[in-house]
């Protein structure tokens, strides 16, 4: 089936955008809430306009139903004794996910700036144009609730999950996975257990789709077709990266900060002092 095009955004400058990630459309003030600008949105940065929605247990191109469950049970039993506080599946993958295993997750930010740095920082993509996709996910909870996706999960009504909601509502993850029979596509976003300040300092956040096969992408696109503007792009002209980037170290959105630790201030240092 074809969607309709996601809306796009260029962006040619630091100047376009800051006013394109801070427009109010994208942070909105919110009476409700003490007058205070907060956005809807979640964003991921990546360095190629035309990479699609892909999680890393797709582009590990394995049969993703079988060795997803693999995955997952070696990872318990190698990981050291007091890696994870409980037998959640929903706690595993999102630690799993931080360690790099590939897994079905998502990374996403609340943070334009550090989705930026994303779409920005690898300089061997620095000559192409980037992306920085935007997502409102009180649409993405909307939308899941009005499909059924489960009691618990309506009761709460949170903007983001947690691993407690989603292991309260599906304690496996074979339990989500069962409802894509019924409901066809469903997407959660998730705030992930405080494993370290990686993730505080990133304001991570992950998603998963009901089941290992299940495109994120496709998934975005018929979400934006059925809540037109819940789904937006904007595109980072590769002549505006090398500029943007330096605009970004200055203001401390880099390595350094968003992987503390010697080897995220070696990434730092290799790329603040190389070429442009």
């Amino acid at each position: 089936m074809d969607f309709p095009p996601i809306p796009e955004t260029p962006i040619d400058s630091w100047k376009t955008l800051l006013d394109a990630l801070h427009d109010p459309g994208v942070i909105p003030k919110w009476d409700q809430q003490g007058g205070h600008f907060r956005s809807r949105m979640l964003f991921r940065g990546m360095s190629r306009k035309d990479w699609r929605l892909q999680t890393s247990l797709d582009r590990l191109k394995s049969p993703a139903p079988v060795v997803e469950p693999a995955l997952l049970r070696a990872f318990r039993k190698y990981a050291p004794r007091g890696t994870f506080a409980g037998d959640s599946d929903w706690e595993t993958l999102a630690v799993a996910q931080h360690n790099g295993l590939p897994t079905r997750l998502l990374d996403w930010c609340s943070s334009p700036l550090v989705a930026a740095h994303f779409a920005t920082s690898e300089r061997q993509h620095i000559d192409e144009d980037g992306v920085i996709w935007a997502v409102d996910v009180i649409a993405v909870r909307d939308y899941a609730i009005q499909r059924d996706i489960g009691e618990t999960v309506r009761r709460a009504m949170a903007i983001v999950f947690d691993v407690a909601l989603l292991q309260g509502a599906y304690k496996y993850l074979a339990a989500f996975d069962a409802t894509h029979a019924a409901l066809g596509d469903v997407c959660v976003f998730f705030e992930p257990p405080s494993i370290d300040s990686r993730i505080a300092n990133q304001t991570g956040l992950l998603s998963a789709m009901n089941g290992p096969e299940v495109s994120h992408h496709t998934y975005m696109e018929k979400l934006e077709a059925a809540c037109p503007g819940a789904v937006h792009r904007f595109i980072v002209a590769k002549s505006a990266k090398r500029q943007i980037r330096d605009m970004l170290d200055q203001n401390a959105i880099h390595e350094r900060v968003l992987f503390p630790g010697l080897p995220g201030l070696c990434d730092w240092l290799k790329r603040y002092y190389g070429p442009v």
